[in-house]
């Protein structure tokens, strides 16, 4: 869900009609967005989204809180980037969308439901585990 709302925030064209996580999900279950076990293919929204491209993972568990600011910062200075992230790290999996960052705060949009939009008000800054990002273009 996290990826199907930053590929709607981005605004590129997909090959589903009328795009929404339902429909996302349905498109993934029959191109190959999901392995055996039901772990998600992060290539698999690029077939969805092509101009959504898969860039990579960051794996920034263990990373002190502002190393982990600093890696984020990084990615959404380039232009073009959306970034989910994992937030529940060893306790659990739960991803969402990085909306911004302003100052120390990282501002997030949670499939989750969470009313807060600060991520590490609402989850634990040292459980945040990786970072996820694809390019537009």
């Amino acid at each position: 869900t996290s990826v199907a709302m930053q590929i709607a925030k981005s605004g590129v064209q997909t090959n589903i009609p009328d795009f929404n996580p339902g429909t996302f999900v349905e498109y993934l279950n029959a191109n190959g967005g999901f392995v055996s076990g039901g772990n998600f293919v992060w290539a698999g929204a690029t077939k969805a989204a092509p101009d959504f491209k898969y860039q990579g993972s960051v794996y920034v568990l263990g990373m002190t809180k502002q190393q982990k600011l600093d890696k984020l910062n990084s990615l959404l200075s380039q232009p073009g980037v959306y970034v989910v992230a994992e937030v529940k790290g060893n306790t659990g999996q739960h991803w969402v969308a990085v909306d911004s960052v302003v100052g120390q705060t990282v501002k997030m949009m949670d499939p989750g439901g969470a009313t807060s939009t600060d991520m590490w008000a609402t989850y634990n800054w040292a459980n945040t585990s990786t970072f996820t990002y694809y390019k537009v273009g």
